[in-house]
C-alpha cells in the first residue's frame, strides 16, 4: 500500500516536472547561470532505472543536469551515476550537475565523495534563495506557480497576483494550473492561505468544490490539527519531565491521532517520560 508521504512526494515530483516542460529562463538563469535552448533526452542505454530529472542543452553550448528534489536525502553515488551516463552520450561537451531543492526543512544531505581514487561533488541550490520576484517576472505562469517556493517578502501579495493571472485562464486551463499551484504550496503549507485569498478575491472558482483541490485541502487541515495536537503533548511532556529527547520529539511528531491520544492520557499518572511511551 502506497503511504500519503509516497502519494504526495509522487504528486510533487510530477507537478515539478510538467512545470519545468516549458523551459522557465529566469530559473534557469538563477539556479543554472544561463538560458536553455531545449530539453534533451534524459533516457540512456543501461540497466539503470532511475532516469534524470532535466537534461538541458544551454546556449553556452554546455549540458546542465538539474536534478528536482523535495526531500534531503542520499544522492551523491546516485548522482555520479547521472554523470557518467551523461558524459557518455555528449562527451564532446561540458556537463553541469545541480539539485534544486524545493523541500521543506533544511538539506543536511553531502554533496560529495572523497575516496582514494574518487572525488566527485555536486552544488545543491535551495530555491528559497531566489527572490520570487524574478519568477513573477516571467510571463509564463509555470515559473510564477514556482515563486511560492522562492523567498517572498510579501507572501499574500503574491499568492494574489498569482490567483490573479490564473483567473484569467479559461475555465480548463484554469482548473489545471490552480491545482499544480495547489500542490506545490503543500510544500510551504500555503494550502489555506491560498483558499483565504480565493475567497478574499471572490474569483470565479471555488476550490472547495474541485474534486482534485477539496481533499487536499481537507488532509491540509487534518495534517494542521495533528501538528497542534504533537505541539500540546510535547509542551505537556515538558512541564511534567522537563526536557524532552529529539527522538521522544521526533516520535510524537510522526505519530498518528490513536498515538497521541494515548500517550496523552498517561501523562499524569506516569512516573517516567519512558514510562509514557510503553
Amino acid at each position: 500500500m502506497i503511504s500519503a508521504n509516497e502519494r504526495n512526494r509522487s504528486q510533487y515530483d510530477t507537478t515539478l516536472k510538467d512545470l519545468f516542460q516549458q523551459l522557465p529562463q529566469c530559473l534557469l538563469q538563477a539556479v543554472m547561470g544561463g538560458r536553455a535552448v531545449r530539453h534533451l533526452p534524459a533516457e540512456f542505454a543501461s540497466t539503470m532505472k532511475r532516469i534524470p530529472d532535466l537534461v538541458l542543452l544551454m546556449e553556452d553550448g554546455s549540458i546542465a543536469h538539474l536534478e528536482l528534489h523535495s526531500q534531503s536525502e542520499e544522492l551523491t553515488w546516485r548522482m555520479l551515476g547521472y554523470y557518467s551516463f551523461i558524459r557518455q552520450s555528449h562527451p564532446e561537451r561540458r556537463l553541469v550537475q545541480k539539485v534544486l531543492y524545493v523541500g521543506h526543512e533544511p538539506w543536511t544531505r553531502p554533496c560529495v565523495i572523497e575516496e582514494p581514487n574518487l572525488q566527485f561533488r555536486f552544488e545543491v541550490v535551495d530555491i528559497r534563495d531566489i527572490d520570487c520576484r524574478l519568477l513573477m517576472s516571467s510571463p509564463f505562469l509555470e515559473e510564477n506557480i514556482l515563486a511560492v517556493l522562492c523567498r517572498m517578502e510579501d507572501r499574500p501579495g503574491t499568492i494574489r497576483e498569482i490567483l490573479a493571472r490564473i483567473s484569467r485562464l479559461s475555465e480548463h486551463a484554469r482548473a489545471d494550473a490552480l491545482t499544480k499551484l495547489v500542490i506545490i504550496a503543500r510544500l510551504r503549507r500555503l494550502e489555506t492561505v491560498i483558499q483565504e485569498e480565493a475567497n478574499d478575491m471572490s474569483l470565479v472558482f471555488n476550490i472547495m468544490e474541485n474534486d482534485v483541490l477539496r481533499p487536499m485541502f481537507q488532509q491540509a487541515v487534518q495534517q494542521a490539527q495533528m501538528e497542534s495536537r504533537a505541539a500540546m503533548l510535547l509542551d505537556l511532556l515538558q512541564e511534567r519531565f522537563g526536557s524532552i529527547p529529539e527522538g521522544i520529539r521526533q516520535q510524537v511528531t510522526s505519530a498518528g491521532s490513536d498515538a497521541l491520544t494515548a500517550w496523552s492520557k498517561k501523562i499524569l499518572r506516569a512516573e517516567s517520560l519512558q514510562a509514557v511511551f510503553q
